[in-house]
């Protein structure tokens, strides 16, 4: 009797077994990192045992907010943050169990910064993988340059605009950072504009400069450097009496 017990529950364990990994993901690919704005593609490769009751889900930072559904010969279908924002014409396999088991994102923005679970379902099972993906924009342009305040004093700004996810920054004359600035930072449009000064003596002679933003989440790292010169009031005027004797001239060939 006994071994006949034993010899059940090594069935049902076997069963229960094999009902297991009826579904299973083999591979998720999500990059950690992509550029604003460039196309990317998610993918989730399973191996399902039967097709019965095949359904592909995509979740966005938590598993209630469904962002995509595929069912084996339908449409797929996109809800949420994705609407409008996948091709739903790509193919990842010719397999019709897993044509349409990925994301084709075409134009990613920083709100699609987070969580993507992928998880695989049949009427005898399911299988779900959750990986990060982190959408950067390193900004339009890196900005330095020098004002002059008031006699003996001159400012230093540095400049960003269009940044993601929120950057760090500051300045440096000859390779020591320059502690007295001040930084802004301003949110527009899901991306952030930064801005950092600095005042600083003026200068006696030529100094090397540099202004560095760093995006620590995507390990980014833009440099600008420039070499200021001391300012010289004399050189400021010249120009403006140029100008004054270049009309003056023009105005006695009229004349006479």
């Amino acid at each position: 009797m006994c071994c006949v017990k034993c010899f059940m529950l090594l069935c049902l364990t076997f069963m229960s077994s094999k009902i297991a990994i009826c579904v299973r993901i083999t591979r998720l690919e999500v990059p950690e990192v992509v550029h604003l704005g460039d196309p990317v593609v998610l993918d989730c490769d399973y191996t399902v045992e039967g097709d019965e009751g095949l359904v592909v889900k995509w979740y966005f930072n938590n598993t209630s907010t469904l962002i995509y559904q595929w069912i084996p010969n339908t449409k797929p279908l996109t809800l949420g943050i994705l609407r409008g924002r996948v091709n739903l014409e790509y193919s990842a396999s010719s397999d019709t169990n897993s044509v349409h088991r990925a994301l084709h994102i075409t134009k990613p923005g920083p709100d699609l910064s987070g969580d993507y679970t992928c998880a695989v379902s049949s009427f005898s099972s399911e299988d779900k993988k959750t990986k990060r993906m982190l959408v950067v924009a390193p900004g339009k342009s890196l900005e330095l340059k020098q004002e002059f305040r008031e006699k003996g004093v001159m400012k230093i700004v540095c400049s960003a605009e269009g940044v993601y996810p929120q950057p760090n920054m500051n300045i440096h004359v000859n390779n020591s950072e320059v502690n007295n600035s001040v930084l802004s930072i301003q949110k527009r449009a899901g991306l952030f504009d930064i801005e950092v000064m600095a005042d600083i003596p003026s200068l006696t002679s030529p100094e090397e400069f540099s202004c560095e933003l760093h995006i620590p989440q995507a390990n980014y790292t833009i440099r600008k450097e420039a070499v200021f010169y001391p300012f010289s009031a004399n050189s400021c005027f010249l120009p403006n009496n140029h100008f004054i004797l270049t009309i003056f001239l023009f105005l006695c060939s009229i004349w006479y």
